[in-house]
C-alpha cells in the first residue's frame, strides 16, 4: 500500500491518485524451492507532485531507488545525435 512519497527525503503523504505520479515496477525474487525459478510481481511506488517533476522511480540490481530525470534524458539522447549539437556564433 502506498503511504508516502518514494523519495526518502520527502515527507509528503499519499492521499489522491491525481496528485503526483505512480510507478508500477515488476520485481522478481528467487524462490526457495531449489529450482532457481523467479516469481514476478508488480509493486507500486508514488512520487508526490513536486518530486515527480525531477525524479523517477527505477529498479536497479533488484533495489528500488529514485533517479533524477535528467540522467534518463541524457541516456536516451546519444552524444553524436546531430539534433543535439548547436552552432555557436
Amino acid at each position: 500500500m502506498l503511504s508516502k512519497c518514494a523519495n526518502p527525503a520527502c515527507l509528503a503523504r499519499f492521499h489522491y491518485l491525481h496528485e503526483g505520479r505512480i510507478f508500477n515496477l515488476e520485481t522478481g525474487a528467487i524462490t526457495s524451492d531449489g529450482n532457481n525459478s523467479t516469481t514476478h510481481r508488480i509493486e507500486h511506488f508514488w512520487l508526490c507532485e513536486r518530486c515527480s517533476q525531477t525524479l523517477s522511480v527505477v529498479l536497479e540490481n533488484g533495489v528500488v531507488t529514485t533517479r533524477p530525470l535528467r540522467l534518463e534524458l541524457e541516456k536516451s539522447v546519444s552524444e553524436d545525435d546531430p539534433r543535439r549539437k548547436r552552432d555557436v556564433a
